[in-house]
């Protein structure tokens, strides 16, 4: 019998988000924040998140993947790079 998988809640620029993997990357989360995301070189997201594992706070870069908690906070914001 397969174990069925835990969803929990995550808060994604104010809005909660049900997640039942136990991980998520920086790409799923830009997704979670912004429908149409852009992909050109020339715009960036910053990720700060908080109240993760240990409650620890910090930020994400491309590339990057977090072991993800309920109740736990991501910031996305968009910049474009000149």
């Amino acid at each position: 019998m397969e174990e069925a998988k835990k969803t929990v809640t995550i808060i994604v620029n104010g809005r909660q988000k049900d997640w039942s993997e136990k991980k998520i990357s920086y790409t799923q989360v830009v997704t979670l924040a912004f429908e149409h995301p852009h992909t050109e070189d020339t715009y960036l997201y910053i990720i700060d998140y908080s109240r993760a594992e240990g409650n620890k706070k910090g930020s994400m870069e491309l590339g990057d993947t977090l072991k993800v908690k309920d109740g736990m906070v991501f910031n996305v914001s968009e910049t474009h790079r000149s």
